[in-house]
């Protein structure tokens, strides 16, 4: 028996897939499957959705390579660094890279000896990476440089979620003021600029959509939520089970550092998940768990691989199914955090388990162990 385990629904990443591509149906669609698929396994979600989708996005080297090495066709784009040693295997895989410096650009083009196509990054305001709106000089320089192969340009949000529209549209221009300077210097295939808020909120798809959080059927903000046009459906559940059932009296104390004592004679639960597997610490003594329809609350500290959970006055035993995260927006409300990142988080030993059509396809166990029908 698995214990603790993630259950990811193909079927429902699909049905987002369609449901935000109908915001336009001209436009490509790119997959962002960075940090193992945010958290829910690239390869398995790549290998099933590839031919709903036009492009996959990463943001390192190796989580591209992983792709290719199972099969996996379709262009590939790195949104992140990717070292001048490295293009030659980038080359190799016939992987996408970005470009945001020039003389970073340079070093490139002295290192390789064939094309490598690339996607001019442009900073409107994101402060990450990219061209500022005063390089255009520099980026017109690109053209020099017989191995770099200019074939889109992209920028991105950081304020699409918000309700306040005014920076968007601020970054939209000066996206545009770029590309209108550099335009007759490229043969500039298609542009993007939209994450998921940017495409569902603000419909600035142009040639591509770069969607992430959304394909996997959560919301980037509140606001995106409150605004939607189109539903998503979560896609993943993270659960777990009941390992031990237990009545404490009244001044019992809970977990490491006795930060809860409880005040009145209880039952407590315990559960095999901890920060090791990704639930995080903060959530001690704030976190609830669901178990048999109800929320349960979080009891002292969060080990490293279980908690105590309060199920006082509930019928609960060894081996019920407990839902981690019955509301992952309000869990990580609770630790001034976002869905992004406790998805992320789920650690290496959580077992990924995929089902499409109602049935389990497969079970990806990182830790090597082996599961049979």
């Amino acid at each position: 028996m698995i214990e603790t385990f993630v259950e990811i629904d193909i079927d429902k990443i699909i049905k987002n897939i369609k449901a935000i591509r109908t915001l336009d149906e001209t436009a490509m669609f790119c997959a962002v499957v960075k940090a193992n698929g945010y958290g829910l396994g690239s390869t398995e979600i790549a290998t099933e959705i590839e031919e709903y989708v036009d492009y996959f996005a990463v943001a390192r080297l190796n989580e591209a390579i992983v792709l290719r090495r199972v099969g996996i066709r379709k262009p590939i784009l790195i949104l992140g660094y990717v070292s001048y040693e490295d293009v030659d295997t980038c080359i190799y895989y016939d992987i996408d890279i970005p470009i945001y410096d020039l003389d970073y650009a340079r070093k490139i083009n002295d290192h390789i000896k064939d094309r490598v196509n690339v996607h001019i990054a442009i900073d409107t305001g994101h402060s990450r990476i990219g061209f500022r709106d005063f390089e255009i000089e520099k980026i017109k320089k690109l053209r020099d440089l017989e191995h770099i192969n200019c074939i889109s340009a992209f920028t991105h949000y950081s304020t699409a979620d918000e309700a306040d529209t005014s920076f968007t549209e601020l970054q939209t221009q000066r996206f545009f003021d770029v590309i209108d300077q550099i335009a007759d210097d490229f043969d500039i295939d298609f542009l993007h600029i939209s994450n998921t808020a940017g495409t569902i909120k603000h419909k600035k798809i142009l040639d591509m959509a770069r969607v992430g959080i959304g394909m996997y059927g959560l919301y980037p903000s509140d606001v995106i939520m409150a605004e939607r046009e189109i539903d998503l459906d979560q896609s993943f559940v993270f659960k777990s089970v009941v390992s031990f059932v237990k009545e404490v009296d009244e001044n019992t104390a809970i977990s490491y550092g006795r930060t809860y004592i409880t005040d009145k004679k209880m039952t407590i639960a315990t559960i095999p998940i901890g920060y090791a597997d990704g639930y995080p610490r903060a959530l001690s003594n704030k976190g609830e768990v669901m178990i048999k329809g109800e929320l349960c609350r979080v009891l002292g500290r969060v080990c490293m691989d279980q908690i105590m959970v309060d199920v006082t006055g509930l019928d609960v035993n060894i081996g019920d199914e407990v839902i981690v995260y019955p509301d992952i927006y309000k869990e990580a409300n609770k630790i001034d955090s976002i869905c992004y990142e406790l998805m992320t988080a789920i650690s290496i030993r959580v077992p990924r388990i995929y089902k499409k059509n109602g049935r389990i396809i497969s079970i990806d166990d990182y830790l090597g162990e082996i599961y049979e029908d």
